[in-house]
């Protein structure tokens, strides 16, 4: 059994919501009495290039998934894979990651793992089988999770008042339209073959631009990290990864593989690692020493909403991801490229908007701005669907588009504010723990997202007697609407965070 030194850091007092401190909390340095790192505009775009990448990666791949198993006679198992496995490389090992960059260094973690993302998107690029594609795609997604963690780490880290806004504002942006982006892209790169075959050209992307970046964070990536103990905690480490794999594997293949008994067998054993895993964190801080994820963190009423908002946010938005993908090109007979267009407008909102929400977050407040976001994308939403079950299945590509474009404003109103409240009170030193579980519930939630969305999928077209179009409208409209009833809980939730 490994020694678990005592920290050198005390842990921060927490008396009921709000956190006590001998000092507000300030931009961390490397070593304690060298000037607090800065990140700058050069620097912000070099960490945010590791969101972008990982995101945009996952969406194209999704886009490219026929084109590989027409390349690699791979089954309808085996393509899925091809998504599913960097989703779990991506989440399970997230905060770790994040802890990780807290004490060995944050510039460092994200330069080990973009070496990672880029030299595993090179063996996807040159995979000669459908295994070696899905062993490159986990391995991706595990580098994946050693970088993006550092993204907001960074930012809490090294920015403060209207340079973390902007900051922030930034990350949501990235974080919410990248998805849009990956699709767009993944499209257009499916039309330059590479060596025979189309969908090498989007894994080729990831090479170029991991180069570009990893030599931009060379020179622009401030260095940061908590000073003080070294340790980690191994066994809250293989807890949490355990949990996270009983749950997400169920969700990733459970609908391709018609839960069978062991999916459901996971799924019941995933509260229970959970469950322990807490325990331990619990009783390592409640002893003085280092826990991966510091309980103080769930005593911030603001982190504490923040994380239930984000997995409403998160699970609405992976089901309409994936229910508008299928819709509009199996329902709807719109070619991959045309159906990615069609979100390029949404996409463009959602970037515009979210870089203006970070004006106005000092101006007006979180609070506010999320409670306005809900209640607008969810008044969208119910205009969206009753126009997709009206005009299905001759649903006009621009009449859409053009309704996307309203439900893209409230949510870049809900992503970049949601995130900027929920580390609004995290302090310097457990940035990358916080970070880490933010992106893990965002991972996490997709992945919950998608599977409702199958199930509802497959209850929409199982009756023979509807076409098959009106079925997947049919399915795209109650997805919808659902999404605004949880938009408007959101809303609602935002209500109960801090004024300021």
């Amino acid at each position: 059994m490994t020694r678990e030194p005592r920290t050198q850091t005390p842990s921060p007092q927490v008396e009921g919501d709000h956190e006590t401190r001998s000092a507000p909390p300030t931009p961390s340095a490397t070593t304690e009495g060298t000037p607090p790192a800065t990140l700058g505009t050069a620097g912000l775009l070099t960490a945010l290039s590791a969101l972008l990448l990982s995101v945009v990666s996952f969406a194209a791949a999704g886009i490219a998934v026929p084109s590989i198993g027409a390349s690699l006679q791979a089954s309808a198992s085996e393509q899925s894979l091809v998504v599913s496995v960097y989703s779990l490389g991506f989440a399970a090992p997230m905060v770790v990651g994040g802890r990780l960059g807290d004490l060995y260094g944050r510039r460092r973690l994200f330069l080990f793992g973009m070496a990672g993302f880029t030299a595993f998107s090179l063996m996807a690029t040159l995979a000669p089988t459908i295994a070696v594609l899905i062993v490159a795609r986990a391995l991706t997604g595990v580098s994946a999770a050693a970088m993006v963690p550092q993204v907001l780490a960074t930012i809490t880290a090294s920015t403060h008042g209207r340079e973390r806004a902007r900051a922030v504002a930034l990350f949501g942006a990235t974080a919410g339209g990248a998805t849009a982006v990956g699709q767009v892209l993944g499209g257009v790169l499916l039309s330059v073959p590479l060596f025979g075959s189309p969908w090498r050209t989007v894994f080729a992307m990831s090479v170029l631009t991991g180069v570009v970046a990893f030599l931009a964070a060379l020179r622009w990536m401030p260095s940061t990290d908590a000073p003080g103990d070294r340790s980690l905690d191994l066994i809250g480490t293989a807890l949490l990864g355990a949990a996270l794999l009983a749950l997400m594997i169920p969700f990733s293949q459970g609908g391709a593989l018609g839960w069978p008994g062991w999916c459901w067998a996971l799924l019941a054993a995933s509260p229970v690692a959970f469950a322990a895993f807490w325990t331990r964190q619990l009783r390592l801080h409640r002893r003085g020493l280092v826990p991966l994820v510091p309980p103080p963190l769930l005593h911030l009423k603001s982190y504490r909403l923040g994380l239930l908002m984000a997995l409403l946010l998160q699970s609405a938005f992976g089901a309409f991801t994936f229910l508008y993908a299928l819709s509009t090109q199996t329902g709807l007979g719109w070619s991959p490229m045309g159906a990615a267009v069609v979100l390029l407008p949404f996409a463009l909102c959602f970037l515009v908007v979210s870089i203006w929400s970070g004006k106005l977050a000092p101006r007006f407040g979180f609070r506010r701005l999320l409670t306005i976001g809900g209640f607008v994308q969810a008044a969208m939403l119910v205009v969206t669907a009753t126009s997709v079950l009206v005009q299905s299945p001759g649903m006009s590509g621009w009449a859409l588009g053009a309704l996307l474009v309203g439900v893209g404003f409230g949510q870049a109103l809900m992503f970049g504010p949601l995130v900027g409240a929920m580390i609004a009170d995290v302090p310097p030193s457990s940035a990358g723990a916080a970070s880490g579980v933010v992106q893990t519930t965002q991972q996490a939630a997709m992945g919950l997202g998608v599977a409702v969305a199958g199930g509802l999928l497959g209850a929409a077209t199982a009756d023979s007697t509807v076409p098959v179009e009106q079925a997947y409208a049919t399915a795209l409209a109650v997805c919808m609407l659902v999404q605004a009833a949880f938009a408007i809980v959101f809303a609602l939730l935002a209500f109960a965070l801090p004024r300021r």
